[in-house]
């Protein structure tokens, strides 16, 4: 099985450059988030402890959230708890990851969903991280963020500030990364949404996917049940 895709070099360190002064995920300091007390899923970023799957369910209770296997998925068919070490170049901390699977073969329901069979040729992800906040995550921020994307050379196909996106309140990115020649690579679409928690100021989840542009796979549907069922304890308990 091929590993899932990554960006190219040049991507990857242009998209770290981008958010370089708005997340400082990687370092570690005695205070957290604007010199306050740390709040434990800021600690847990620096000392992860393990969740378990419990049913459908990998639940992560250092970071009181859960995230419930959709039984309906047309890409993202392999869910797991990866290893939390911060992943490079962001420094984010990975909670949970889906993949598709290189050459699976593809059903019915599949083709239903406009998939066909050469879009199972490269595997992909989509994961959900957590890193430490150093930017507030609100309507203010999307100017800096769609600049910050546009100077590194990243096309903005979208970027809003959505109060309620599948339960969840932050920042919605739709970006469109350049190629490399070099490297014999084309473009690459990415899709980020950016949140916070109502209990936890200081830290920032996020859920990420990229594929190759241009992707028939049925990304959207997996993405749009999968951000609903990552879930945090208070939202499980209304």
């Amino acid at each position: 099985m091929m590993s899932p895709r990554r960006t190219t070099p040049t991507v990857l360190a242009s998209f770290a450059l981008a958010l370089a002064c708005s997340l400082t995920l990687g370092c570690k300091t005695d205070k957290g988030y604007q010199g306050k007390p740390k709040s434990e899923a800021y600690k847990w970023i620096d000392s992860p402890s393990s969740g378990s799957k419990e049913g459908n369910f990998i639940k992560v209770p250092g970071l009181k959230l859960s995230f419930e296997i959709p039984e309906t998925r047309y890409v993202f068919k392999n869910c797991f708890e990866p290893s939390h070490e911060p992943e490079s170049p962001t420094g984010w901390s990975p909670i949970v990851r889906c993949t598709s699977a290189a050459d699976e073969s593809v059903s019915e329901e599949d083709i239903d969903m406009g998939a066909s069979e050469t879009d199972f040729s490269e595997e992909i992800a989509l994961t959900f991280y957590v890193g430490k906040k150093e930017r507030p995550i609100d309507e203010r921020a999307v100017a800096y963020f769609r600049n910050a994307y546009q100077q590194e050379g990243f096309e903005v196909r979208e970027l809003s500030f959505n109060d309620d996106y599948h339960d969840k309140r932050g920042i919605y990115t739709e970006l469109l990364a350049p190629g490399d020649e070099e490297a014999g690579t084309g473009k690459t679409e990415i899709v980020q949404f950016m949140f916070t928690r109502p209990s936890t100021s200081d830290v920032v989840y996020v859920a990420r996917m990229e594929y190759p542009f241009g992707d028939t796979r049925s990304v959207t549907a997996d993405w749009k049940s999968m951000m609903w069922y990552f879930r945090f304890d208070e939202q499980a308990k209304e």
